[in-house]
This record gives C-alpha cells, structure tokens and sequence, in this order.
C-alpha cells in the first residue's frame, strides 16, 4: 500500500533514489532550459511594445512591470540555472520565479486595455510552456500552477463585469489548461520515474557485467575488449609465471562431504586472489585445485625489474596462507609452488567464454617446477634464482630431469631477507 501511495504521489520511498532522481529529471537539462528561459525574457520584452500600442497611458506601468522586473527575473534565473550553487535550491528558486511571472503577468493584464483579451492566451502559454522550459516535480509544478490560475482568477475578478462572455471563455480555457498541464506533468514525471528505475537496472546490471569480465580477464584486457579489439594477443619479453597446487586435496576429497569441499576451495582460492591483487599479480586460471598467475602483465604488474620479487613474495605468502588454514581447520593441506622467468605469449582465446592465457616454454618450465616441487618451500629455475638470490633467502637443489628439457638447475626459495 505504501509503495502504491509513492508512486501515485511521485516518490521513490528510498530518499536517495528521489534526490538522484530529481538531479536526473530537473537537472540534466538546465542548459536548455536557460536557454529557453532567456528566448522567453525576450519574447516579454517584446510584448512591451504590443502593451504601448493597445494602451499608451496604462503601459507605464506594464511596461515597466516587463522590462525593470520580469524580464530581468528570467534573465537571473537562466544565469543561475547554470551554476553549480543552484542544485540544492534549483526547484524551489524555479517555482518561486514561475510564480513571481505569473502574478506579474496578471497584473499587467488587469492594467491595460482589453487586456482580458490576451490574459487567457497568456495564462495558457505560460502554464504550458513551463512544463517544459521549467523541468519540475509534480508537486512544484502544482504549486506554479495553481498561483498562475488563481492569479487568472484575479483578472477575471478585477474586469469581468466590463466583459462577461469574454471572461467566462477566458477562465474555461486557463481552468482545461490547468487540468491539462497537471495531467501532463504528472503523466511526463511518472514514465520518467519508469525509465530512470530501467536506467539503474541497467547500468547495474552493466557494472555487474563488468565486475565479472574484471574478476575473469586482467583489466587492461577488459578495456581492450570493450573497445572491440580482436583478436588480443602480446609478446612479453620477461614475466613471472606462479603455478600452485593444494598438497593433500584429492585425498581430502574423497573425505569430505562435496558442499564442505567446495567450501574449502573457494576460502583458499579467495584468499589467493586478495594476495595476489596486493602484491600487484594477475590470476591467470585454476584447474582444479591447482592455481596459476602471472606478474609482469599489464598495469598490476609492476615495472619490469620488480615482477620477480613480487611473485615471489606472493609465493611466499600463498604458503603462509594454506599453512594457516590447515592449522585453522585440522585438515592435512599444504601447496607445491613452481615459479620461473622468461617470455611468453600471452592473449585471449574464445569468444562465448573468453579466458585470458599464456603459453610459451616459460609456462611450461613454470608448471613442471611446481610438480617437481616439495611442499617445504618454492621451487624456482635458476633464471628466477638470478633476479631473487640477493633478496631472498634460497638454496640449491639438485639438477632435476624434466621431459624434454634435461637436467634443469633448481633452488628453492625459503624466506625473504
């Protein structure tokens, strides 16, 4: 019932959806409505002339109700209008001036001859064309309107014994234009309530689009695919590349109910991607229980000397963090870490379910030092040795045969210094 009794009313029962919507409905246009303010000031000021032809001695007056107050009345507010100042007062300042033109204008009527002639013309115009010069709510454009027809009234009053039928016409037309402007702005404010509701949704809707690309796909390559570029694919000369792979999981999982280790994997592998945005690292996939990331890529990944350590140090903490965990829940868990330096390709593949990849031997190198890689500490190849060895703590291992590569130098990485 309440939200049946807003919208008859023209209000979003949230008070901050009605102040955005009242920025979005009165304020994003104020550059045409200045304009149009300033076309009727001078329109105004043109019918100070009509008002010396039809009535020299009564024009004094009128005229000088035209140019010395009307007019520069309009001329204030399609100034203000444009100022930043005039958002918290804009409706308002608006419906004061509207008010303020439409008595005046009333006056002007009742002072010069046959001015019942014109004053329902005026009257008419002026309550219609403000609803769309002067962009209001409801509730402001009734006040307005109800002041210029009472206003009306008043020079109904003042001449209408002088011009009975006249002045009867004359209040039927202001009276159907009163009905009708009301109507029609309350009409135009309600689709517009509509379709700032669909706007929102929308660009909700967008934006949750956009977190998922972002939560998917490295941020500069979300920007590239936004922009329609295809297909994306980049050399990089040097990278870290991070494999990780949960030690004791697949004997976990055929203990564990399936919601509970699903559960398990999802903190672990959440945990992983706030580590891996603090320490300027992109995840590049999981598989299963295993994770890779790269640093070197894009703008998280730092100047070109720094990748290494920073992978390293995200490394270390990955071991940290799964050390805690097991000590957290009980469970047997720890995680092999391979991490190696070198080229690779790197681009997105797909198109109904783009995912962002990297291949080239560092991958490779990079995959295998983690499965041959003991729980105890980061199995790095000797090109990440070269670029860690002064700031971290390592130590040689034996040289380890890997398929088609031989016998390959590798150290783990213990601690930084």
């Amino acid at each position: 019932m309440a939200g049946f009794l807003d919208r008859f009313r023209l209000r979003f029962a949230d008070p901050g959806e009605e102040t955005a919507f009242r920025n979005f409905y009165c304020l994003r246009l104020r550059h045409h409505t200045s304009l149009a303010l300033a076309a009727g000031a001078l329109l105004i000021g043109l019918f100070a002339a009509s008002d010396w032809m039809l009535d020299p001695a009564g024009a004094r007056v009128t005229v000088a109700l035209r140019l010395l107050v009307v007019v520069p009345s309009m001329l204030a507010f399609a100034w203000a209008v444009r100022q930043p100042w005039i958002e918290r007062i804009y409706e308002p300042a608006a419906t004061l001036v509207a008010c303020l033109v439409a008595t005046l204008l009333a006056v002007i009527y009742v002072r010069i001859d046959a001015g019942m002639a014109r004053a329902g013309l005026g009257l008419v115009l002026l309550m219609l064309s403000t609803i769309f010069i002067i962009r209001l709510r409801f509730r402001h454009f009734a006040v307005f309107s109800l002041v210029a027809w009472s206003a009306f009234l008043a020079v109904v009053a003042a001449t209408g014994r002088t011009e009975p039928g006249l002045s009867l016409a004359s209040a039927i037309a202001v009276s159907a234009a009163l009905v009708l402007g009301l109507y029609g702005a309350w009409t135009r404010e309600s689709e517009n309530r509509r379709e700032f509701r669909l706007f929102n949704e929308v660009a909700a809707a967008k934006l949750r689009i956009e977190d998922l690309l972002h939560s998917m796909l490295p941020g500069e390559i979300v920007d590239r695919i936004q922009r329609g570029e295809s297909p994306i694919a980049d050399a990089h000369g040097e990278v870290s590349i991070v494999f990780a792979d949960l030690v004791g999981f697949t004997a976990l999982s055929s203990r564990l109910p399936a919601p509970q280790l699903v559960q398990l994997l999802d903190r672990l592998f959440s945990d992983f991607d706030r580590l891996a945005a603090a320490h300027g690292v992109e995840r590049i996939k999981t598989i299963g229980d295993a994770y890779m990331a790269v640093c070197g890529i894009g703008p998280t990944g730092g100047e070109a000397h720094d990748h290494a350590e920073r992978a390293a140090r995200f490394a270390l903490a990955l071991q940290a963090r799964v050390a805690e965990v097991s000590r957290e829940t009980g469970l047997a868990l720890n995680v092999r870490i391979g991490l190696h330096v070198g080229p690779v390709i790197a681009g997105v593949i797909g198109t109904r379910k783009p995912a962002f990849d990297c291949w080239g031997e560092t991958v490779n190198l990079a995959s295998r030092l983690e499965s041959s890689g003991s729980p105890s500490g980061v199995h790095i190849s000797e090109a990440a040795w070269q670029r860690l060895r002064m700031r971290f703590v390592t130590r040689e291992l034996a040289p380890v045969r890997m398929k088609g590569m031989g016998e390959v130098r590798t150290y783990l990485l213990e601690a930084a210094r």
